[in-house]
């Protein structure tokens, strides 16, 4: 998930906003204790006054050196936190009022170097407060030094991870080039989100077209297969032209991303050359108990039973992970589609003849029947393969 260039820009950085001296056996580590309701204290505390607090940290920006994470007995690990992640780092911090502060972080989910402007309040205790929760705590703040504590995260079963962080005060060259690199405003990211009601999208002919509802920015939309469709963009109009059965679309701007799945039931876009698969049946039957029977006029069980398919003698191989199915669109004559995902090749009954079209079936007359075309689907979203299907009802 992480590149070797991500990798590299976070080593850079944390080169910049670090001693060059990482002697760790010269840090004087605090101690810490845990109340009842499992949050991190500090042993012993010096309150800093608003006059202080003022003076020596308002105004300025400030630079993460180090972040030891605080052990469940109190104690310091000695190793820096940050030493052996990619992909996250430390938080740099401009504490631009005695209301406001930025955040500057690097947030791996978009993935984006950007701010979030917080409003928060000086308490007692050494605590900025922003809507009730700790920024963080200071510990200390001696010339250009400044300790905190601070919350470093949640583990996988809710337990939060608390650091003792040492920070350097920057200068004002320090802080503008932090500016300029984080640059996003975190606070104003919006989703990557289109008109398209259903996804997937069954359309009836070759062509379709949706709008772009929200986005960061410009956009861009591109398809998983090359050469699957033709994608013009108007403003935030997208429109989209299939030239096979099957399109995966994914949508991206600055920070965001979506998914757009896009099948057909215009005959001249189904497959031909393909034929690889065979399904348990082709044609099954059911009576008035609405029963299911095989051709050799077995009961097959509507709860337990499944359509397989199974590749034809001559296909081995890779091509058969290159058109493994994991969905299908049965389509009745009328081209009403649904789509179905599958389960290693596998496709309740169930799914394929929901209760209502066995309810429909049986209310007619006998010898009445269904007939589908069942359109396999590959991972990456094309329809490669149409298989036959009908169901016929004998009193």
């Amino acid at each position: 998930m992480h590149t070797k260039r991500l990798t590299d820009i976070l080593l850079v950085f944390l080169c910049i906003f670090c001693f060059t001296n990482c002697d760790h056996d010269d840090v004087n580590f605090p101690t810490f204790t845990f109340n009842e309701n499992g949050e991190c204290e500090p042993a012993s505390l010096t309150p800093i006054s608003s006059a202080r607090f003022e003076e020596a940290v308002v105004g300025y920006g400030w630079k993460h050196v180090h972040t030891y994470e605080i052990n469940p007995d109190g104690t310091c690990q000695t190793q820096d936190y940050y030493q052996d992640m990619t992909g996250t780092g430390p938080t740099q911090y401009y504490v631009e009022s005695n209301s406001s502060l930025k955040k500057y972080m690097y947030i791996d989910a978009y993935p984006a170097w950007g701010f979030r402007t917080v409003t928060y309040t000086f308490s007692d205790g050494n605590r900025l407060l922003s809507n009730q929760n700790t920024v963080f705590q200071i510990l200390s703040v001696n010339g250009n030094t400044m300790e905190i504590l601070d919350q470093l995260g949640v583990r996988a079963g809710g337990t939060e991870i608390y650091g003792y962080s040492i920070y350097q005060r920057m200068t004002n060259q320090e802080v503008e080039e932090v500016q300029k690199t984080y640059h996003t405003d975190l606070s104003d990211v919006h989703e990557l989100t289109v008109s398209v009601q259903e996804n997937p999208l069954i359309i009836s002919g070759k062509e379709t077209e949706f709008d772009v509802l929200s986005s960061n920015g410009p956009f861009t939309f591109k398809p998983a297969r090359e050469g699957s469709c033709e994608i013009t963009s108007q403003g935030n109009h997208v429109k989209v032209k299939l030239l096979s059965n099957g399109v995966y679309l994914t949508g991206y701007d600055r920070l965001r991303h979506c998914e757009v799945v896009i099948f057909s039931t215009d005959e001249e876009l189904e497959p031909e050359g393909t034929d690889i698969y065979d399904f348990t049946y082709t044609e099954i039957t059911v009576n008035q108990e609405k029963k299911l029977f095989a051709p050799d006029g077995h009961e097959i069980s509507y709860d337990l039973g499944s359509m397989e398919v199974t590749p034809r003698k001559e296909y081995t191989g890779s091509i058969l992970s290159q058109y493994a199915p994991v969905a299908l669109l049965a389509v009745d004559t009328n081209g009403q589609a649904r789509y179905l995902r599958m389960n290693s090749g596998k496709i309740s009954f169930k799914d394929l003849l929901p209760q209502e079209v066995l309810d429909q079936l049986t209310e007619g007359t006998d010898g009445a029947s269904l007939t589908y075309k069942l359109e396999l689907i590959t991972p990456d979203c094309e329809v490669f393969q149409v298989l036959p299907f009908k169901i016929t009802y004998k009193k």
